[in-house]
């Protein structure tokens, strides 16, 4: 039965010229059922689109050339699937153009971003290693030396677990992952001796280590369970970058040690730790350093260090304001690190700010993807009701000939609806389809687009920073860019 309803719904959804058609269909099916005179079929369908000139056009792709035209509901159901196979169409559009927007903002996001970088060229390799030296000359002048040492020095190298072992039940740190055996047997550190000389020469880094080497092997053989020897034992083996070693022998101090002086180990493991690149276990010792030698400013400095290298910059102010207030000749401990933190905390931003848009972007790319697999689908379904674009023309008719010979074509198996035999089935695309095939919708190519301004910071950056740059990547959230003023960055 036909309703008002449907009345209704048929004007709002198709144009003047096919609900006049469709009038005309339903007023001949009534005469059809009223008088059981069916003479002939009409053709309901919209061959026309109103151009944007205000005149009319004929459309060789129309959806409404139906195989049944006199079928009504075939008809309605045309103009509905047509309907939203437009309406995501649009959608794709509205998507297509925001990443344009987003594309040209991360681009110039990303030049800056290039240009800031210098500055990080000169201080990430310098990260740090200064500031260790020193608050390891400060913790030095703490070890009050001398103590009795009758025996000569033995020869060889101060290998501290020849001369103490070290009780696991008494060793709080002994769960952390850095002491592992699998960790321990992967641990590299560089030579600190490379970084003395800088300061002292070739002449006086070598005469540090040679005096350090001979007051520990004489400090061991007399004093095998002192702490300070096994310290002095752990700064030996920094310096000639044995990991394994200065790790053994700054654990074994830690744990001799008593509380007062316990944070001057802690502090040599923890800088090994920091050597090695195991910056959360660093953290956890150089923490506990600060716990047991509140009172001295070093500790302080080497625990504010790891922080701006974590590009933990605020917390890192706040350790580098207390140390300043123990000792005010701290802050020239301090300042390369704080140089080096207003150079990577801006661009930290700005490269978050870019990860935040790449994000955003790829996840606007899937619903592009997927809004042209929905579409497909639709057009897919229209096709199935409509005559091939190929039968829509006659020989006399050059223009639309010449408009079929410009479009691709593409074929697909059907099943006969006699005996449902799989059939051969070609044609040429219509509008719709040429538009899903264009290479601005191909998820793909915007896909790689996007994630080459990912790759390009990892080409460009210091290697030494690739490790920021994953963390920040990890951390970063979809985010749309401001699009008001686009070319305003």
């Amino acid at each position: 039965m036909i309703t008002t309803r449907a009345f209704v719904e048929l004007y709002r959804t198709i144009s003047w010229e096919v609900y006049i058609s469709a009038i005309k269909a339903i007023h001949r099916w009534i005469r059809c059922k009223k008088y059981y005179l069916c003479i002939d079929n009409i053709s309901a369908s919209n061959h026309y689109a109103l151009r944007e000139d205000g005149f009319i056009k004929r459309r060789l792709d129309s959806p409404f050339h139906l195989t049944n035209p006199e079928n009504l509901a075939f008809f309605l159901e045309q103009i509905r699937t047509n309907d939203l196979a437009e309406e995501a169409f649009r959608k794709m559009q509205r998507k297509r153009r925001t990443l344009d927007e987003h594309i040209l903002i991360t681009a110039q996001l990303l030049q800056a971003i290039l240009k800031r970088s210098e500055c990080a060229r000169v201080y990430v390799k310098m990260t740090g290693l200064t500031d260790y030296l020193r608050t390891t000359g400060a913790s030095m002048k703490r070890l009050e030396f001398p103590e009795k040492m009758e025996k000569e020095a033995e020869e060889g190298t101060p290998v501290c677990r020849n001369y103490a072992e070290l009780n696991p039940q008494g060793d709080e740190f002994a769960n952390l992952e850095c002491f592992s055996n699998e960790s321990m047997k992967k641990m590299v550190i560089e030579e600190e001796e490379h970084h003395l000389k800088r300061e002292l020469g070739v002449k006086g880094a070598k005469g540090v280590t040679e005096i350090i080497h001979n007051v520990a092997m004489k400090g061991l053989s007399n004093n095998p369970t002192s702490w300070k020897f096994h310290m002095l034992g752990s700064y030996y083996w920094r310096l000639v970058g044995d990991a394994k070693n200065a790790l053994d022998c700054a654990r074994l101090s830690v744990f001799l040690a008593p509380e007062s002086h316990k944070d001057i180990p802690l502090l040599s493991l923890g800088t090994i730790l920091v050597r090695a690149e195991l910056w959360d276990d660093a953290e956890i010792i150089l923490k506990s350093a600060v716990m047991y030698g509140p009172k001295h400013g070093e500790n302080y400095i080497a625990l504010g260090t790891l922080l701006a290298m974590k590009h933990d910059f605020k917390q890192a102010r706040r350790i580098f304001s207390i140390a300043e207030k123990l000792d005010p000749g701290m802050y020239n401990n301090s300042m390369r690190i704080r140089e080096f933190m207003e150079c990577m905390e801006p661009l930290d931003a700005d490269i978050s700010k870019l990860f935040s848009f790449v994000k955003y972007m790829l996840k606007e790319i899937k619903d592009v993807s997927k809004l042209r697999h929905e579409i497909t689908q639709y057009q897919n379904k229209i096709i199935q009701q409509q005559i091939p674009l190929a039968s829509r023309y006659n020989e006399n008719d050059h223009k639309s000939k010449a408009d079929l010979l410009k479009r691709y074509q593409f074929c697909s198996t059907r099943k006969s609806s006699d005996n449902q035999e799989p059939v051969l089935f070609c044609d040429f695309y219509s509008d719709l389809q040429m538009q899903l095939e264009s290479k601005q919708f191909d998820a793909e190519l915007l896909d790689w687009q996007v994630n080459r301004y990912i790759a390009t910071l990892f080409e460009k950056l210091p290697f030494e920073y690739k490790k920021q740059l994953e963390i920040l990547y990890s951390k970063a959230t979809p985010q749309m860019a401001p699009t008001d003023n686009v070319y305003s960055i």
